[in-house]
């Protein structure tokens, strides 16, 4: 597998990383193209995708600043789910000394259990930690969140740490634009 970043000028390959992207992911929990675009401008943001040749595995969108990584996307092509593809790319996001964080739906379904469940075997541990994350579009509403860390449990404090990050700087990559501040609990 290779993990490469794709420029838009990849017509193809964009446009495959992209279709996976909106049909993994609720219309809230997604940037526009244009903002997507701006992101990719920052050097914290790290939109991956991962390979075969020519074929398109998966997508792996992380930010890194200080000693942490947030995955704030994670899909495989539909095609190759249950194939292992998953847990080789989690594998691949936490060789790194940063803590790595990610949130989650809460646990009100059989999806989102499974969820939970292949995070879990993965190392991931569920923290007491919620918050409400703002949607990437403006008719969109908030959405509350459970987060999980590896390779440990984070701390209050470096939930705050995380909590500010996504406050101040990833919201600016949103149709929100940080007019609302996601409030830690």
């Amino acid at each position: 597998m290779e993990y490469l970043r794709i420029a838009p000028d990849d017509t193809q390959r964009w446009d495959n990383v992209w279709k996976l992207y909106e049909e993994s992911f609720p219309l809230a929990e997604r940037r526009k193209k244009e903002d997507h675009l701006r992101a990719c401008q920052d050097e914290r943001f790290f939109p991956l995708s991962v390979w075969d040749g020519t074929e398109l595995i998966g997508l792996m969108f992380f930010w890194e600043w200080d000693s942490y990584r947030y995955l704030e996307y994670l899909a495989v092509s539909p095609e190759l789910r249950g194939k292992n593809f998953g847990s080789q790319m989690l594998r691949h996001l936490r060789d790194s000394a940063h803590t790595i964080i990610l949130e989650i739906d809460p646990l009100i379904n059989e999806l989102s259990v499974r969820r939970l469940q292949f995070y879990e075997r993965a190392g991931y541990t569920l923290t007491p930690y919620r918050f409400m994350h703002l949607p990437y579009r403006l008719e969109a509403k908030s959405q509350e969140l459970l987060i999980l860390s590896y390779p440990n449990m984070i701390t209050k404090e470096q939930h705050n740490d995380f909590v500010q990050f996504v406050n101040e700087e990833v919201i600016r990559y949103c149709e929100q634009g940080g007019n609302h501040p996601v409030v830690p609990e």
